[in-house]
């Protein structure tokens, strides 16, 4: 075995490893992939993979980030693209704050790679969906694939579709490639090194890239995170301002929460919000974390509270707190200072009181929202301010549906009446319009027939036979 397939393969193996123990995002049924963080749509079959460890996994099994339809179904599907030149321990600590502060990530395994390759067309896919490029880069060798990976980044920079945000780990310019790769690959080491050089030349933007004094701090990566996390919020919240009817679900919730006065800011303030699967309180609850976390020394978005739940209460000590995942909380809590706390899918009484009682020790003025199916279920736990997310207006449904199906505020004159027909069958639900639009997003006249009258026999206004539909052979 050559000594380049020979690394290869323990690359490969790495990695597979890894997947099984840390990143099994996704697992195959009935050929179709479901996401093992709760989406509102899945609930039968969250129960039955509610506990990885009790299942068996092929490689091909574990995806490394959410599935495809996890961008319709949530708003969006990637942030912040992650891509290293080597495998690093700090990349995952990286993530790890990114993830926290509910940045969706994708990140890329080209540094497993040792031969010249075109970029998969899923990464194409992460790459033209992400509002930001991370690139860690280390003094150790780059691999083949991180550097051609790096020139298809740095041509979507070009085009202006990407924000590449480079963090150097070196002070010298990192512009050197091994001279194992030169010798093998001499027609594309002048590219490799002209990329590199672009890369170094990036990083003299942004004052976290090569902020070498800084590197010795404890939190670091913590600082680096949370200034990629603004970039990333300031960005997303503009794209928000066209969600539909969020300016009014926005009034109501400030008031509660008292953003815009002194109200309750000289104590830790709990909310709840609460609607029906698919009517839109996940977004509603990302919305509020773009426009508001600037305010806060320390901002968390709790996507999965179950699991929290099993990592956190390693103990009977409620002040215990041992995943790596939720230790900003924690150095929050130790520190005083003021925190926005997101807990989505907040789903039995214990969660909701567990959360309560933990945040009573965050500074005054932090704020918590806990996002549920269930308004009894927060009452219960002791929440007195309670918003209810009302399904959307006919109006409301029908720019939203628009949107995802036409890619523009109204439907076309002859496919006005198509599209209030769908609209109805979709049961005025957000989540349901953005799946059946986007379905019908470029498909002629007799296929939306074909598509409306099949939804219309499974009665419609479902969001697993919207879905049913979308995957059915056509």
């Amino acid at each position: 075995m050559s000594f380049c397939r020979q690394r290869e393969k323990i690359a490969s193996r790495k990695v597979y490893e890894r997947n099984l123990k840390q990143h099994a995002s996704g697992l195959r049924f009935n050929s179709h992939w479901w996401s093992v963080s709760p989406l509102e749509f899945t609930p039968k079959v969250r129960s039955y993979i509610s506990d990885p460890s009790s299942l068996t996994f092929r490689q091909e099994d574990i995806v490394r980030t959410k599935p495809m339809y996890s961008s319709l179904l949530a708003g969006r599907d990637v942030d912040v693209f992650l891509s290293f030149c080597c495998e690093t321990s700090d990349h995952r600590v990286l993530q790890d704050h990114l993830l926290g502060s509910g940045i969706q990530t994708f990140e890329s395994i080209s540094w497993g790679e040792t031969r010249v390759r075109s970029v998969d067309q899923r990464t194409l896919k992460a790459l033209e969906e992400s509002k930001a490029v991370v690139m860690l880069s280390k003094r150790e060798p780059c691999s083949v694939g991180f550097l051609e990976e790096l020139i298809v980044i740095l041509e979507f920079q070009e085009k202006g579709s990407l924000k590449v945000i480079p963090i150097c780990l070196t002070p010298y310019p990192f512009v050197d490639v091994e001279e194992e790769n030169s010798q093998l690959y001499p027609e594309n080491a002048p590219s490799w090194r002209a990329a590199l050089t672009k890369l170094s030349n990036i990083a003299t933007e942004y004052p976290f890239s090569r902020n070498i004094k800084s590197m010795f701090l404890p939190d670091w990566l913590r600082e680096v995170a949370r200034d990629i996390c603004l970039q990333v919020l300031s960005s997303t919240s503009n794209d928000l301002n066209a969600l539909v009817a969020m300016d009014r679900h926005m009034e109501a919730v400030y008031e509660l929460l008292g953003v815009s006065s002194d109200v309750n800011n000289n104590e830790v303030q709990t909310i709840g919000i609460w609607c029906s699967a698919g009517v839109g309180k996940t977004t509603l609850a990302r919305y509020i974390y773009a426009k508001i976390s600037v305010n806060f020394q320390t901002c968390v978005f709790l996507e999965n509270v179950e699991n929290m739940k099993d990592k956190i209460l390693k103990s009977e000590d409620p002040t215990v707190m041992t995943s790596l995942d939720h230790d900003i909380m924690t150095k929050a809590r130790r520190k005083h200072e003021k925190v926005l706390l997101v807990a989505d899918g907040v789903n039995n009484i214990e969660q909701a009181v567990w959360i309560i009682e933990y945040a009573k020790w965050f500074a005054p003025g932090s704020k918590v929202a806990l996002i549920s199916q269930n308004k009894n279920l927060l009452v219960d736990a002791g929440v007195t301010d309670v918003y209810e997310v009302r399904t959307l207006r006919y109006d409301e449904s029908l720019q939203l549906f628009s949107h995802f199906a036409f890619k523009q505020p109204n439907p076309p004159t002859d496919f006005e009446l198509l599209a209030v027909h769908a609209v109805h069958l979709a049961g005025f639900l957000p989540l349901a319009l953005r799946l059946l639009g986007s379905f019908l997003n470029g498909k002629g006249r007799q296929e939306w027939e074909a598509a409306l009258l099949k939804l219309k026999a499974k009665q419609g206004g479902n969001i697993l036979e919207v879905w049913k539909l979308m995957e059915s052979p056509q």
